[in-house]
């Protein structure tokens, strides 16, 4: 399944959701009957906390339904007298979250909504928290970075990606691997925005590689990581006027929440 497919099928169910002549009914229907299919269980069962959440909770917290492109959370809202934005997981292991360090950033407070898988019903309402640093002490933020097209020895494209997810520590400013995945036709940013080449609208361009990072980022937080923070591209940054520079880890796109803690950059070897 594509992040395209996906953010679609999101964007489908909760329009019929807000429908007045549809509502949730419908929209659980056709869950059921025609894109249950398409989702993997992940999926499946992030969107559907999503939608029993705003259903159940929608007036309670105020909430208005994040879109797919440009969002950075599922839901804004209110919790209390401040204003909030919400994360709706299943997925997070409850036990190991509780021990994590409360991470206050600026602006809109940042809440995880923890629902059970089983009936769907909300456990508990967390504050945003990451682990630390084993070195430093500085927090750990997880990150996707999605990579240039896998070439063999010979120089041919494999035609897939390798996506690397790693926890980037805001003090030290170096990075942990965590895992490797690898998909077809999800291109890194570059590779996105060379393919406008020949297009006179640099414009457009800049627009549809933002919307391709982000709907980047909301897939692989369903996927892999709900409180994923950012998505970065492996690039050469040039800084001597004779083509000098280094590799590094740029980050594209970077949730609000962390935003003034998270680096621009972290340099990196040529290959990772």
């Amino acid at each position: 399944m594509s992040a395209e497919i996906y953010n679609k099928i999101r964007r489908i169910l909760f329009c019929t959701a807000n429908d007045r002549r549809k509502g949730f009914s419908v929209a659980y229907e056709w869950m059921e009957k025609t894109y249950r299919r398409q989702l993997d269980t992940p999926s499946y069962f992030g969107l559907m906390a999503e939608l029993r959440f705003y259903e159940r909770h929608g007036k309670e917290f105020y909430l208005t339904v994040a879109g797919d492109m440009g969002e950075h959370a599922d839901f804004a809202g209110m919790f209390g007298s401040r204003p909030a934005r919400f994360d709706v997981t299943t997925n997070i292991n409850f036990k190991k979250f509780r021990d994590y360090e409360p991470f206050m950033g600026t602006g809109p407070s940042y809440k995880i909504a923890l629902l059970d898988q089983e009936n769907f019903e909300v456990i508990d309402v967390l504050d945003l928290a990451f682990p630390r640093c084993n070195c430093c002490g500085g927090h750990l933020f997880p990150a996707i970075v999605l990579l240039d097209q896998n070439y063999n020895r010979h120089g041919e494209s494999q035609w897939t990606n390798d996506q690397l997810l790693i926890d980037v520590c805001a003090g030290c400013e170096e990075y942990i691997e965590r895992q490797r995945y690898t998909h077809s036709g999800l291109f890194s940013p570059q590779e996105h925005y060379d393919a406008f080449t020949g297009y006179d609208d640099d414009d457009f361009a800049e627009e549809s590689t933002e919307q391709h990072v982000v709907s980047a980022y909301k897939y692989f937080r369903r996927q892999h990581s709900d409180y994923l923070m950012a998505v970065g591209s492996h690039n050469y940054i040039i800084t001597e006027p004779k083509g000098g520079g280094h590799w590094a880890i740029n980050f594209n796109f970077v949730n609000e929440a962390v935003s003034n803690e998270m680096p621009n950059e972290i340099e990196c070897s040529h290959e990772i």
